[in-house]
């Protein structure tokens, strides 16, 4: 049987990637450096915070395959001012005002998943800006499926729990040794909250969602 293997590489602000071409700087916006691969999905989180608008961020603000959401089975969401120029893509990297970001609320009963058809595409990595308040969840765990169904945690041979900080840090997330996430309309990765997460006040936010890979 097939080993799962799902290095993940977590920082902030500055990081090392294990694949060739990727990096970002500490100093100014954090703006991604795609080298040859490109940029799948892409999530801006600036929606309005009406929470009728907000549904809308569901949909990805890009997408180059059909079929990327996410939902959030905690106790709601929006969005909230101030975001984060983190991991932003194009002219969203030069906002300096305005840009929003996405807020799920306490308690984080459930999960935030999100689905990433990666039709076309190997090499698969997901980024994302993510901060949390002071009785936002301190740690959140990273697994996924290859099938839509059965998440994959026992199998994960390097770091699947992360720390999050009061202010937005960069976290990466790198999938390209598993070739079934793949060519896969079934991807979906899974991020489920840690301490904190029972409080009924507190959130942890997200922003600047990427999902990139290479063209098959």
């Amino acid at each position: 049987m097939k080993k799962y293997i799902f290095p993940i590489i977590i920082a902030t602000i500055t990081f090392a990637s294990c694949i060739k071409d990727r990096g970002v700087t500490a100093s100014g916006p954090i703006i991604v450096q795609t080298g040859g691969d490109s940029l799948i999905h892409y999530w801006n989180c600036n929606a309005s915070a009406d929470s009728t608008l907000a549904n809308n961020i569901r949909i990805p603000t890009k997408s180059k395959v059909a079929g990327a959401t996410w939902t959030y089975a905690g106790a709601y969401y929006d969005t909230v001012q101030p975001g984060t120029n983190i991991n932003a893509v194009g002219a969203d990297s030069l906002l300096t005002s305005g840009n929003g970001s996405l807020r799920l609320r306490n308690p984080a009963s459930g999960p935030f998943t999100l689905s990433l058809p990666t039709t076309g595409y190997k090499n698969i990595v997901l980024k994302f800006a993510e901060e949390r308040t002071s009785k936002g969840a301190s740690t959140n765990t990273v697994t996924y499926t290859v099938d839509g169904t059965n998440y994959i945690s026992t199998a994960v041979a390097a770091i699947q729990t992360y720390n999050v900080d009061t202010v937005f840090g960069l976290h990466s997330f790198d999938f390209s040794s598993d070739a079934m996430v793949n060519n896969n309309p079934n991807f979906k990765v899974r991020i489920s909250f840690g301490p904190g997460a029972t409080n009924t006040t507190g959130n942890d936010r997200f922003d600047n969602i990427t999902v990139y890979g290479v063209k098959q």
